[in-house]
């Protein structure tokens, strides 16, 4: 009779602990961008990943930076406020629209979390440029914090993605929807542009290409990040005044009579006789410098469009040219919705190429799953920094 209880407490245990029962690997991984820090957790379930979004709070860069109203000060309590964001994603956001914006994900109890990395983009890069030594202190901080809130046992990783690293990741994440490597993508976010693409004949001097595994086979790799080629910032660094033109302004073919998009697009110094500008990096210890990747000479037939390529619509130019239609970041919009086609046709990506909506970290996931850059003999590469990664 005892043995009989003690069989039903132990099965009334395990049925009720989701610990007894879990046997699936997660991995947590935080987006830190330009203008925020959004939490995923991958979960492994039958060989593939299922993603688990969770909170967004503020961007890394922010105290680094001086910038939304934070300083340095600050960089504690937004260290804070990054690592609280995993007790957070265990119960429902709050109501939006009636739904709440995250679904809860107890990572504690529901699987055996492996890893956790808080991976930074070009917003990070930036505020390295600004102040190394800061931007340093900040990631010592938040490595100590984070790795308390894991415990013992999981790998913590917190640091600035290289560019390569950032193309590759939205193209890994694109690659398990498509039956093969045979495609490039686009992608534009707030303070750089990526473009990335499979590229046997490149060569092999050329430190944007390495070579990775995908899928388990070698493929050789093109990826490269503009700095300062995102939409956000590109007004200050490719127009004369550092700021949007009269020409590009929200609404302004009310305003004046016969505008055309032409008239904003040549205020938009994209590009020279040396290739497509790049102005945040590094080259030869200077900063400022260009590239022209070979989209034309031995890029793919098929590309898509991810970032904020991915929301574009034929009609944005007219909607906030021409139409004074509420749009986000509306003051710069006429200007955006001009420069993204403006780019796509500097680069010699069409327009028209079909749309993808993709996360890097699922990317960023896959490889670190996969070892995907076990092959790539070089060491990274951080342009963005006369004095090297950090």
């Amino acid at each position: 009779m005892v043995n009989k209880l003690i069989s039903t407490v132990l099965l009334g245990s395990a049925l009720a602990s989701p610990v007894a029962l879990a046997a699936t690997d997660c991995h947590v991984i935080y987006d830190a961008g330009s203008s925020g820090t959004r939490l995923y957790i991958y979960e492994q379930q039958a060989g593939s990943w299922l993603s688990h979004e969770g909170p967004k709070v503020g961007a890394l860069a922010d105290p680094v930076r001086g910038v939304r109203g934070k300083t340095w000060q600050d960089a504690p309590a937004v260290t804070e406020e990054v690592v609280a964001a995993l007790e957070a994603v265990r119960k429902d956001g709050p109501l939006k629209g009636g739904k709440p914006e995250w679904q809860a994900f107890d990572w504690k109890q529901q699987c055996h979390l492996q890893s956790a990395s808080v991976l930074a983009t070009a917003g990070m890069r930036i505020a390295e440029q600004e102040n190394r030594e800061r931007a340093n202190q900040l990631w010592e901080m938040l490595a100590a914090r984070l790795s308390k809130e894991v415990g013992a046992g999981v790998k913590v990783d917190t640091r600035t993605l290289t560019g390569f690293e950032e193309g590759l990741y939205a193209w890994l994440a694109l690659r398990d929807k498509q039956s093969s490597n045979h495609y490039g993508i686009a992608e534009m976010g707030g303070a750089s542009a990526q473009v990335t693409f499979p590229c046997d004949d490149c060569d092999n001097s050329h430190n944007a290409v390495r070579t990775v595994l995908v899928k388990g086979q070698p493929v050789k790799m093109y990826s490269y990040s503009f700095l300062g080629l995102g939409q956000d910032e590109a007004p200050k660094t490719l127009t004369a005044k550092a700021a949007v033109p009269a020409d590009c302004a929200y609404n302004v073919g009310a305003t004046q009579s016969g505008w055309k998009p032409s008239a904003c697009g040549e205020e938009i110094h994209l590009s020279d006789s040396e290739g497509l500008k790049d102005p945040y990096n590094f080259a030869d210890g200077k900063q400022g410098t260009h590239n022209q990747p070979p989209v034309a000479q031995q890029g793919p037939k098929q590309w898509f469009l991810t970032g904020a390529f991915a929301y574009m619509q034929p009609t944005d130019i007219a909607s906030c040219c021409e139409d004074g239609a509420q749009y986000f970041n509306q003051a710069s919009s006429c200007f955006s919705s001009v420069y993204r086609v403006k780019y796509l046709d500097t680069l010699q990506v069409p327009d028209t190429a079909d749309k993808a909506d993709v996360s890097w970290t699922a990317g960023a996931n896959i490889c670190g799953a996969t070892g995907c850059l076990s092959e790539a003999k070089s060491a990274p590469i951080c342009r963005w920094s006369d004095q090297g990664c950090l």
